[in-house]
């Protein structure tokens, strides 16, 4: 309903919107005369819906220790809406996702000042600096001769198309050119905001691109940088455990703990089966898998490229479901000795840089069971000759 003072509610509804219940807004009402109800004649009592926010405010004040009547004081006129302060104004601004631009002239054009949308453009115009030094398209454009307008005669805002900020010349920006209010006496100023176009869209569409391969490189390298260490780190552990076993047991901890894998295990080759009685961590095997039933094993040992496995072959090796699993192959003299199997939540990208470490790895590894294997035989001689 809309009365004298605006759109009312029901007392029921005030009560839910406000979170004061009808008996205390009475006794409120009844004591200080706030909220006040709007009646006509004998009928229910209505509440004008602008009350509410003031009616709120009562309310957490109330709750805060600041006494009932002062509370109300507060609130007795509703307040003019203020605007926010210079400071909160300024970040608004420079949070803004579309280029803004403040300069002074007319003679020098210079610019003033940038906000973070320009400042993160590689090519972006610098404060401090004249408009057709940084952005030299910009000469002798209507947006130029508008911005002079601006600052020589009483003209109102405007809209201009000028080159694209961040260097990408070829492209066109749109932007509202406006004088800013100052101080007298000051230099005079006028705002650029821009009206996202396709040219500022495209150079926002570019530097987010950069932006992703950018990330995608220092990912690339500290992945690379945790690989080389467990390369290391695991030619060392080998070499100083005496028995095989305990010197893959303690290859197989390096590599859960230098790399993203949550668990790692060594599928032993032989007779055209893959065995893989356990893992680091016990999340793997034991499971035996005939080669021949999965043509990317039989690919992967003959071509002793490392592959982020299919989901048949990860059932088959038991990965648990949720987990992925990257196997690199173990060969060495074009002997295949087995499959390493690590376990991870997400597969990643095998670029060329990873499939060389990983190569190393399966070198380092290879070795290993190559000595295990040599030692396990030749102590099957000497029981034989015993």
């Amino acid at each position: 309903m809309v009365g004298n003072s605006g759109q009312t509610v029901s007392a029921t509804r005030f009560a839910q919107l406000t979170g004061v219940s009808r008996e205390r807004l009475r006794t409120w009402e009844r004591r200080h005369g706030f909220p006040a109800p709007l009646r006509v004649g004998h009928g229910p009592r209505r509440y004008a819906l602008h009350d509410v926010t003031r009616v709120v405010a009562v309310r957490q004040a109330a709750a805060a220790g600041v006494p009932l009547v002062d509370a109300i004081a507060r609130t007795r006129e509703p307040e003019a809406a203020e605007p926010p302060a210079a400071a909160t104004f300024a970040a608004l601004v420079d949070a803004l996702p579309m280029p803004v631009v403040v300069l002074s002239g007319p003679e020098p054009l210079r610019i003033e000042y940038v906000n973070a949308a320009l400042r993160a453009l590689p090519d972006g115009p610098r404060p401090g600096h004249e408009l057709t030094d940084e952005v030299p398209a910009f000469a002798g454009t209507p947006a130029q001769h508008a911005l002079l307008r601006l600052f020589a005669t009483d003209a109102a805002a405007v809209e201009a198309h000028h080159p694209a900020w961040g260097g990408h010349s070829r492209l066109v920006a749109r932007s509202s050119l406006f004088r800013l209010p100052v101080e007298p006496g000051t230099r005079p100023l006028v705002a650029m905001l821009a009206l996202e176009g396709d040219g500022e869209r495209a150079a926002r569409a570019a530097l987010a691109a950069q932006r992703r391969q950018l990330e995608a490189l220092r990912h690339g390298h500290a992945r690379h940088t945790r690989w080389l260490e467990a390369v290391a780190l695991l030619a060392a552990a080998l070499q100083e455990q005496a028995e095989p076993e305990a010197a893959l047991s303690a290859g197989l901890d390096v590599l859960v703990r230098q790399t993203d894998a949550i668990d790692a295990g060594v599928a032993a080759h032989g007779t055209g089966r893959l065995a893989l009685e356990r893992s680091h961590r016990g999340m793997l095997g034991p499971r035996t898998v005939t080669v021949a039933a999965h043509p990317q094993l039989a690919t992967m040992l003959r071509d002793g490229e490392p592959d982020w496995l299919e989901a048949p072959v990860r059932a088959a090796l038991g990965v648990p479901e949720e987990l992925r699993a990257c196997a690199v192959p173990l060969v060495v003299a074009a002997e295949p000795l087995g499959l390493l199997v690590l376990a991870a939540e997400d597969a990643e990208p095998l670029d060329p840089d990873s499939r060389r470490l990983l190569r190393a790895v399966a070198a380092a590894v290879g070795f290993a069971l190559l000595r295990d294997r040599l030692v396990a035989e030749l102590r099957s001689a000497v029981g034989a000759v015993d």
